[in-house]
């Protein structure tokens, strides 16, 4: 089946095709070796291996399969949404194309770049409705970033989770919960007698992490919503603090103090967080003006009373490190 990285390049070449299909042009002889297949043409590749693998109970496969038809239906949707949108926009009617991106929006349309650099929407870039919509299709991006399939291959969560060696009752705080890709997790190994508070600054990440708690039934989860000085956190009330991915978008001594606050007696403040390497060796994740040094993070960590008490080593991308109040 298609890797995630994949199925992110083949949405990029949809567009040249609906563009075709809008506009009745034949595609080019010997050209589909340079463009991706066509999402029309992987549906209808793949329903009688869906059909079949259903009819033989053989439901991994189905829903491998299943899976991949609706990605290429999405894709095939959320660009012809986009594409109307467009078009309302380059006939001079600002009410309707709002109206045909916000549903792009809400089927999952996410390359917000494109909407942004698109001259169709030049006269609409300023206003404050076009900038909400620019926002939602953001999110939709971000969230796929977040919990894209390779993800796994460096973040290695289950290895996290072992280590962590979460106990039942624990009350943790995710830091930066962002899609709840260690909150549920987190959430199912302190189990229903455990707490734990997800904390971010945005309402909509939020909102989408509310309804992935709902689909899974799991009720000992508290969101809240926390300004980006201050965790919120309640005071000496937390067992594990957890930051994944976070602490390089503050970098704050000040901060680091509000962590200690919220520890309970006897209580940790675990930080993953990417080792610093140039763009040419890692084009991807965090930038390299916002990376941050271990011994910057030990500093800061310091000046708030927290030392590090176990450095895990196995993740190939990023530092683990656990500290605790002197």
């Amino acid at each position: 089946m298609t890797t995630h990285r994949e199925k992110r390049a083949r949405a990029a070449g949809v567009a040249p095709f609906l563009l075709a299909v809008l506009l009745g042009i034949a595609p080019v002889p010997g050209a589909a070796q340079d463009v991706p297949p066509d999402p029309l043409d992987e549906c209808v590749r793949l329903a009688p291996l869906f059909r079949e693998a259903v009819d033989a109970g053989e439901w991994t496969l189905a829903l491998e399969t299943g899976e991949e038809m609706a990605w290429q239906a999405m894709t095939l949707h959320t660009d012809l949404l986009f594409e109307i949108a467009r078009q309302h926009a380059l006939l001079g009617e600002p009410a309707e194309a709002y109206l045909w991106l916000d549903r792009a929006r809400a089927a999952g349309f996410w390359d917000v770049m494109r909407v942004r650099e698109d001259e169709a929407f030049a006269n609409l870039i300023t206003e404050d409705h076009f900038r909400a919509l620019l926002r939602g299709i953001w999110l939709n991006g971000y969230i796929a970033m977040l919990e894209r399939d390779e993800r796994d291959d460096f973040q290695m969560p289950a290895r996290v989770m072992e280590t962590l060696a979460l106990e039942p009752g624990e009350r943790v705080a995710d830091v930066g919960a962002g899609s709840g890709y260690f909150t549920i997790p987190v959430a199912k190994a302190v189990g229903p007698e455990g707490v734990v508070w997800a904390m971010d600054i945005r309402q909509e990440m939020l909102d989408f992490l509310e309804k992935r708690l709902r689909g899974e039934k799991i009720e000992n989860v508290r969101v809240r919503l926390v300004e980006p000085d201050d965790p919120g956190l309640p005071p000496g009330g937390v067992d594990t603090i957890l930051m994944v991915d976070t602490w390089h978008y503050i970098r704050d001594p000040a901060y680091a103090a509000k962590l200690r606050a919220g520890l309970a007696p006897g209580g940790r403040v675990v930080v993953i967080d990417y080792r610093p390497k140039p763009w040419e060796e890692r084009p991807w994740g965090v930038p390299p003006q916002q990376q941050t040094p271990r011994e910057e993070l030990d500093a800061h960590f310091a000046e708030a009373g927290l030392q590090p008490v176990r450095v895990h080593d196995f993740l190939p991308e990023q530092y683990f490190v656990e500290y605790e109040a002197r």
